[in-house]
């Protein structure tokens, strides 16, 4: 397991348990082996507004912050608008787990980041 979806609801329940510790955009599970994720914003598209039909297959997905923009749709709190229709959507961030980012190589890295930004 080495992504995690975190909503923001969950993750602000566990710090008021002091059960997680937040340090910029790295979050620590204090438990027995201190696991620790890198954070970047993501959504987890719930369902669509009207309980209609989800034409673009979108519900149940959970997406990159950058990668919806990119899509490009339009978000506002917990609403997200693509094309023609409009979601309901829960805020929270990807997790990734630190130790596995710690050991890719600079190249890797820059390589993970050019197919994350431009694909």
């Amino acid at each position: 397991m080495n992504k995690l979806f975190f909503s923001q609801r969950i993750l602000d329940g566990l710090i008021d348990e002091g059960k997680i510790r937040l340090d910029k955009n790295i979050i620590t599970i204090l438990s027995k082996n201190n696991p620790s994720f890198e954070l970047q914003a993501a959504y987890r598209f719930a369902r669509t507004a009207d309980n209609g039909p989800d034409p673009y297959n979108l519900v149940g997905q959970i997406r990159y912050e950058t990668d919806i923009k990119a899509m490009p749709a339009e978000m506002y709190l917990d609403s997200i608008i693509y094309r023609d229709t409009a979601y309901v959507a829960e805020a929270g961030y990807i997790g990734e787990k630190k130790e596995l980012i710690d050991t890719l190589s600079d190249t890797d890295l820059l390589a993970r980041f050019l197919l994350e930004t431009l694909l």
